[in-house]
């Protein structure tokens, strides 16, 4: 189960390779990030997780930074809906 989490973030991390946030596209600091926590179901998949810096994720965890969820829009794309000090955008 591990080695599965493991090769996931991987392949996760290569497929997107750069920061969802602020485009850092550096490998070697970026994460993936769980939008359910795992201690609430959350598992890395497609749909709840996202690509991060270093730098964004410590945003995430300290709360100056909210990730909301995915949206499906009208053209086929997801958006993450995101507050940034209080105010909500789409990427």
């Amino acid at each position: 189960m591990r080695k599965n989490k493991r090769i996931n973030k991987k392949i996760h991390k290569l497929a997107h390779g750069e920061c969802r946030i602020c485009g850092e596209n550096d490998y070697a600091v970026l994460d993936v990030h769980r939008i359910i926590e795992g201690k609430n179901g959350g598992k890395y998949d497609y749909m709840n997780t996202v690509v991060l810096c270093a730098n964004c994720h410590r945003k995430v965890h300290d709360k100056q930074l909210e990730i909301d969820k995915y949206y499906l829009c009208s053209n086929g794309k997801h958006m993450l809906r995101v507050f940034v000090d209080g105010l909500e955008k789409f990427i």
